[in-house]
């Protein structure tokens, strides 16, 4: 058994860009909700160790409406820092529609050996999110994982 505490990577920014209904929900056969691919314009990462950016378009957003007010994310993009190294960050999550709320989950991943500390790095980000001004920050944490022993012979 495990304990986790939360260490602060830093501030993500997202601005979107243009959002694509790819599936409509409706109809037969369909079992799941609207499918959106969403468009991001720009993404920077800045914490006390890391200050990047969105290094080509290639972010991937794909957004599926399974319930009124409930999104499942699939999130993927390359990012350069501001010291030339490239980092690719993938994410799942879910988005509270109603309540303009996202919690998700990124990894990491890098040759770059500054940044080969993001390897280990399960991330939990909490975000909030204005689709008509077309922002979304999150507040990204390190999962940091505590060994508890003692709970196993208890």
């Amino acid at each position: 058994m495990a304990k986790a505490e939360l260490q602060e990577i830093g501030l993500m920014k997202i601005e979107f860009g243009e959002f694509i209904e790819v599936i409509s929900g409706e109809g037969d056969g369909i079992s799941k909700g609207s499918q959106l691919a969403i468009g991001i314009n720009a993404l920077s990462l800045k914490g006390e160790n890391i200050d990047a950016s969105m290094a080509m378009g290639d972010a991937s957003v794909s957004a599926t409406v399974i319930d009124e007010g409930l999104a499942t994310l699939e999130v993927s993009v390359t990012l350069r820092t501001d010291d030339g190294a490239f980092v690719r960050a993938t994410w799942s999550g879910r988005a509270y529609l109603g309540e303009g709320l996202v919690a998700t989950a990124p990894t990491f991943r890098t040759a770059d050996e500054r940044y080969k500390w993001l390897n280990r790095v399960q991330a939990v980000g909490a975000g909030e999110e204005d689709i008509a001004a077309g922002k979304l920050v999150y507040r990204l944490y390190d999962v940091k994982l505590i060994s508890e022993p003692e709970l196993l012979h208890s």
